[in-house]
Order: C-alpha cells, then structure tokens, then sequence
C-alpha cells in the first residue's frame, strides 16, 4: 500500500468575506460645532444635496462644494441618454448600410438635440 502524499508546503490560508473597499477613509478628523452652527452646515448640506460628511470634506479639500445634479435636471439629463443611445443606433446603421440610409433619421436627432440644448 502507498503512503498518502504529504504536501512539502502548508495550504495558505484562506481569507473569507468581502474584500476591502480601496476607496475607504479609515482616519478620521472630529470637529465640533455649536447647535447653531452644526444646523447651518446642516441646511447648506442639504441645499447642495450632501451629507453632512461630504459637505464638510468638500469644502475643507477643495475650498468650494459641488452640489449634486438637481432633480429638475433628471429629465433632461435622461432625454440626453436616450438621444446618445439614438445617435450610436444610427451610427451602427451608417456603418453597415452606408450614410445615405440614415440621413433623414440623423437631421430630425440633431433637431430634436437642439431643441433640447436651447433650454
């Protein structure tokens, strides 16, 4: 009978769960704010459409805050995907079939694109 073979090396180990998030901020900084001053950068958090947190990191990083896209711009920002999906349909179109096959459909796209820019 043949001994079981006994690996020269350990097996490494193992290291289970979800992997680390390489975009973690792992130090901290507190700061300490009077009621009145903690719900003035709270109101000015949430007119920028931010967390408190990122409120504070933007404006201590970069001297200014970036406000998140406005909810009144949703529906123009999804009519502009829609167009750009249109637009790379055509363009497929254009390649296989030659420019000529979608010339009428392309100068209604840039009306239609034009119109919507003009807002």
């Amino acid at each position: 009978m043949d001994a079981p073979l006994i690996p020269d090396e350990p097996r490494p180990k193992r290291n289970g769960g979800r992997p680390r998030n390489p975009e973690a901020r792992p130090d901290r900084a507190t700061v300490r704010f009077t009621k009145i001053e903690y719900l003035a950068v709270k109101r000015r958090a949430q007119s920028a459409r931010l967390t408190v947190a990122e409120y504070c990191r933007q404006a201590v990083l970069t001297g200014q805050v970036l406000p998140t896209l406005d909810p009144a711009a949703l529906p123009a920002l999804h009519e502009l995907r829609a167009l750009g999906n249109t637009l790379n349909q055509l363009m497929k179109k254009a390649h296989g079939d030659g420019v000529r096959s979608i010339a009428v459909k392309a100068d209604a796209l840039l009306d239609e694109l034009n119109k919507l820019l003009a807002v």
